[in-house]
């Protein structure tokens, strides 16, 4: 749906000089980026701060305009026509009375020329159905996350840009908007979210772009990225009986706890190579397995291994954190 190849945007920053007090130096920002965005896909685009990702975004959202490289979207001959397929949310928008949601979406449908009936069903969809009348004010950090997304999803845009957009939803707005988000990618939208709560994106997106220092270091379905690394293929098994007692010098073994009715477990790292169907049943035929299942290295230490900064210097966020939406 959208190409880029080689794009690069760097901030403009001052540099004064004794005879020059207005010379301006190049700073950070995005460099040489390579990335594909496919119709039906979700894409976690994740990494430390600073690493580029909100002006990736913005960069594909037509919003910052190409240093170097070019973009290319299908169908779209104009940096108009490519906006108008994207719908791009924001990390935090500032929604303040006096107003109502209601007047607000209303506002843009008429300046994107779009039935004002849309924006009430947006409205309803995002759950603000039984607070489109009241002033945004009023409204906690989480409705208006959920105002950002309905004005976002004006238009019915083919690509859907998302910074942050988890900010301030409780459990149960977490999981409706992850629903949300699989039925717009089964329709063919392309959704690009980013996101400091690993946890979230590694159940929403089916593949990832990993990013450092406005670079793209890896990215790919989040198996291929491990292996690409070089991340050791881990193993958990459990079961009955006596435990194994051998299970080779190309394997670390790690004693976990033991869930009810199994009498021994174990996490197996393996030094080289993956845990084939083969290499499994080399544990021993005559086990007893309760427990039998790959462990996925997780996200938080695939950015670490692919950045070098351990997970607490990235400043991410692995587990939810939820605010009240109340």
């Amino acid at each position: 749906m959208l190409k880029l190849d080689c794009a690069t945007f760097r901030y403009p920053l001052r540099n004064p000089r004794r005879f020059r007090p207005w010379s301006m130096r190049l700073g950070p920002g995005i460099r040489s980026i390579d990335l594909e965005l496919k119709a039906g896909k979700i894409l976690g685009l994740v990494g430390p701060n600073g690493a580029g990702k909100s002006t990736l975004l913005q960069v594909i959202a037509g919003l910052l305009p190409l240093e170097e490289g070019t973009i290319t979207a299908e169908g779209a001959d104009s940096i108009e026509a490519r906006r108008a397929n994207i719908g791009y949310m924001p990390e935090r928008v500032t929604w303040s009375g006096p107003g109502t949601a209601k007047r607000a979406i209303e506002r843009l449908c008429a300046m994107r020329k779009i039935p004002v009936s849309e924006g009430d069903e947006l409205l309803e969809l995002v759950g603000l159905g039984t607070r489109i009348e009241d002033d945004l004010s009023t409204f906690s950090q989480g409705m208006k996350q959920r105002l950002s997304l309905a004005t976002a999803l004006l238009g019915d845009p083919g690509i859907l840009l998302l910074d942050e957009p988890l900010n301030g939803l409780d459990p149960v707005a977490q999981s409706a908007f992850r629903v949300l988000l699989n039925q717009l990618s089964q329709r063919g939208v392309c959704v690009v979210i980013s996101s400091h709560t690993l946890s979230d994106l590694e159940r929403l997106a089916d593949e990832f772009v990993l990013m450092h220092q406005g670079r793209i270091v890896a990215q790919g379905p989040l198996t291929e990225i491990e292996r690409d690394l070089g991340l050791k293929a881990t193993l958990e098994i459990a079961g009955l009986g006596p435990s194994p007692e051998k299970f080779g010098t190309d394997i670390e073994v790690e004693e976990i706890d033991k869930q009810e009715g199994e009498e021994w477990a174990y996490r197996l790292h393996l030094q080289q190579g993956e845990w084939t169907t083969e290499r499994r049943s080399q544990l021993g035929p005559e086990m007893t397995f309760t427990r039998l299942q790959h462990v996925p290295a997780g996200l938080e230490t695939v950015i670490s291994a692919a950045t070098g900064l351990e997970v607490e210097d990235a400043g991410f966020a692995i587990l939810s954190e939820v605010n009240s939406d109340d």
